[in-house]
Parts: structure tokens; C-alpha cells; sequence
């Protein structure tokens, strides 16, 4: 037998796959997030997220020191610290003296704060002119030492009985300076 040529067998081309069109949106939608997000981390800034502008403080270095005149710092205004009103009538009953004829410094002797300008409050509530306060020339002041000049004498023993009340007097003396800028010197003492 005759074999008969064999037919040929006719080659089709493969089958194309379909693409599923849900296939490509997806992929479309994804690559365009991609974008978008790798653009917002690439294409960002260090501006905050509300993109309110910032105020920018300039730095200023000093370049000279100067020394301000007078004119550049405020004027201080004064404050007026009003006097205590004597506690007593200024006048003393037995002697008739009238303690705020009478100018009085106050200094601190014992080193604690704040002595003299206690002293110098009971002063004033008894009506005394108390025109200033300060240290003393030590702090081994053991007890108040009263100091008058000599022409203002007749206030020594009140001063004394006055701070008597309060304090242990311990030295007196009408003998204080005529250059001193107060009749009286009272220095308070531990």
C-alpha cells in the first residue's frame, strides 16, 4: 500500500489569552497611587502639614559692645512709701518732747537681716523721724546703744524708755558728732 502523503496539519497560532479588563484597571489604580505617594514622599518639604508660614526670628550677633548713655535706660519712677502714722501721739505726756522734732538714723549691729529696719518701724509708729537706716561700723553690738548730740540731750532718757520696751538698752550717750547727718544714732545690737 501506497501510503498517501500525510496531510499536513495546519498550525493555527496559539490562542491569545484575553486580558481581563478588571485586570488593568486594578493594575492602572495602583500604579497611579504609587505615583502619587512616591511624589508626596520625593516632592515634599519640611513644611508642617497645616502649610501655615512660619515666622522667621532674625539672629542678631553683636558686633561692638557699647555702654548704654543715660538716655537708653528708662527713668526709674520714685515711689512714694508712705510713712507709718505714729501708733501714739508724738508728744510725750510726761516730758512734753515731741518725738518727730527729733531725727533719728537706725544702724544694724548684730549682722542678723532686717534689724534696723525693724528698729527704725518701731521708731515711726511712736512718731520718731526716722530719715535713714544701715549697717554699723561692726556686728558685735551686744544690746541698743543710743547716741544723741549734745544739743538735742533732753530726748536721750526718752529714747531710752521708748525702746526700753522692746529692747535691752545697754550704752547711752550725749555725746554724738555735730558733723553727723542725724540728731540720734540708735544701733541695735544682738
Amino acid at each position: 500500500m501506497e501510503e498517501a502523503p500525510l496531510e499536513s496539519v495546519p498550525t493555527f497560532p496559539p490562542p491569545k489569552r484575553k486580558i481581563n479588563k478588571k485586570f488593568i484597571y486594578l493594575a492602572l489604580v495602583v500604579l497611579a497611587l504609587l505615583i502619587f505617594f512616591a511624589f508626596k514622599i520625593l516632592g515634599s518639604t519640611n513644611e508642617s502639614v497645616d502649610d501655615k508660614p512660619k515666622v522667621l526670628t532674625p539672629t542678631v550677633f553683636p558686633t561692638e559692645t557699647s555702654i548704654p548713655s543715660p538716655s537708653d535706660s528708662p527713668t526709674p519712677t520714685p515711689t512714694n512709701t508712705p510713712t507709718p502714722k505714729p501708733t501714739i501721739n508724738p508728744v510725750d505726756t510726761q516730758t512734753g518732747l515731741d518725738r518727730s522734732e527729733l531725727s533719728v538714723t537706725v544702724q544694724n549691729g548684730s549682722g542678723e537681716s532686717g534689724v534696723a529696719s525693724k528698729g527704725s518701724d518701731t521708731l515711726k509708729n511712736l512718731g520718731y523721724n526716722v530719715v535713714g537706716t544701715g549697717n554699723a561700723d561692726n556686728f558685735e553690738y551686744a544690746n541698743v546703744s543710743i547716741l544723741v548730740k549734745s544739743g538735742k540731750s533732753e530726748f536721750l532718757n526718752l529714747l531710752k524708755k521708748d525702746l526700753g520696751f522692746t529692747y535691752t538698752v545697754g550704752s547711752t550717750s550725749a555725746n554724738l558728732s555735730n558733723g553727723f547727718s542725724s540728731d540720734a544714732l540708735v544701733i541695735i545690737g544682738k
